[in-house]
């Protein structure tokens, strides 16, 4: 009896002893745990190739108006914010000493003229007196001068009274072209020197939007192309926009030129504001492409890059070479195909080969 209950334990210790052995090697063999990661599918899209530019609005004109003769400002016609057509006065300033100058230039004139007509009159004289032989030719000769020198003397007064009539109306600060007075410099009494600033005028019938652009992208812009101008100080408001100029030179420290879009000009649109411009360039059918996120780019060559393609749970790197860019979407013109997965911001411990465990998948 005690022989067989020997032999029973000694079985049981068998069968335990062979179970736990075979739960560890189970253990042993367990699939370990892969890298957590976020995915894309690769879809196929039309694509909108759009250049995104950021800048600065601009008054098409701005200049400062200033004082072009010395006197004392009288009075301001236009405040800050005020419109005025080209030619309507802006100030007024003292002209006292301008219009007394001016009047006696017109006396002067007036004599000028009334010698000139007495020297006129002499000369004819002299030249009937001639044919009688009333007087010598020397005598004649005399009259003929003294008729050039009063009609030099009258043309000098005439200039002189222009140059009078010119300072005159310049006590009327007047505006160079229609447009808008954006500061004034100067209050009513100052005295004013020549050159002196009243005013900063500027035309805000039309603005300037103007950006500097990558010299790779040079090519791709073109005169008359239409640009969508949003500006966020205005509650995001967007305008249309042409392109009016390109710089022909590209600088060599920054690499980029600029180019200069002409915005229509409203109430709202004010010089100085920071706008951006999204210029349309063309439309890509059928584009393989994925979101920026799945791509690591060294920029060393901007056409190429790498991303990692999960495949039977495993991630591999490959390099694709890269077209159109959007802000939400990087043509890939090779290395993948419609319906490849793609891992989104590849952890830093991944590696080619590695298991993946995929969280929160995005398939569009």
């Amino acid at each position: 009896m005690n022989t067989t209950v020997r032999s029973y334990a000694a079985l049981a210790a068998t069968l335990l002893a062979v179970g736990c052995s075979g739960s560890a090697k189970t253990a042993s063999v367990e699939k370990p745990r892969g890298v957590p990661v976020r995915t894309a599918a690769v879809e196929s899209r039309d694509l909108d190739e759009t250049l995104v530019l950021t800048g600065t609005l601009r008054p098409r004109a701005q200049v400062q108006v200033v004082a072009e003769l010395q006197a004392r400002l009288l009075k301001v016609l236009k405040d800050e914010g005020a419109r005025a057509e080209a030619g309507e006065s802006l100030a007024v300033l003292d002209d006292t000493d301008y219009r007394l100058a001016h009047d006696r230039v017109v006396a002067a004139l007036a004599l000028a003229e009334a010698n000139r007509s007495h020297a006129l009159a002499e000369s004819e004289r002299a030249e009937n007196l001639l044919k009688t032989g009333g007087i010598t030719d020397k005598d004649r000769l005399s009259a003929q001068v003294a008729l050039k020198v009063a009609e030099a003397q009258q043309a000098q007064v005439r200039a002189e009274l222009a140059i009078a009539a010119q300072q005159l109306a310049r006590t009327q600060v007047k505006a160079p072209f229609a447009g808008r007075v954006a500061k004034r410099l100067a209050d009513p009494g100052a005295m004013l020197a020549t050159g002196t600033p009243l005013f900063t005028f500027v035309d805000d019938a039309t603005l300037e939007f103007r950006a500097s652009v990558p010299s790779a992208d040079y090519g791709k812009l073109h005169l008359g192309a239409t640009v969508d101008v949003t500006v966020d100080a205005v509650g995001g408001r967007a305008v249309k926009g042409t392109v009016a100029r390109i710089s022909p030179l590209v600088e060599e420290r920054t690499r980029a030129f600029e180019v200069t879009v002409q915005v229509p000009g409203d109430r709202e649109l004010v010089g100085g504001l920071f706008a951006r411009a999204s210029v349309r360039l063309g439309r890509v059918e059928g584009a393989l492409v994925v979101p920026p996120a799945a791509l690591q780019r060294d920029g060393s060559t901007p056409t190429e890059a790498q991303t990692f393609v999960v495949a039977e749970g495993k991630a591999e790197r490959k390099t694709v070479s890269l077209g159109v860019e959007t802000a939400d979407a990087i043509q890939v013109t090779s290395g993948l195909k419609a319906g490849d997965v793609v891992v989104l911001d590849p952890p830093a411990a991944l590696s080619s080969g590695a298991p993946v465990e995929l969280q929160d998948a995005k398939r569009k």
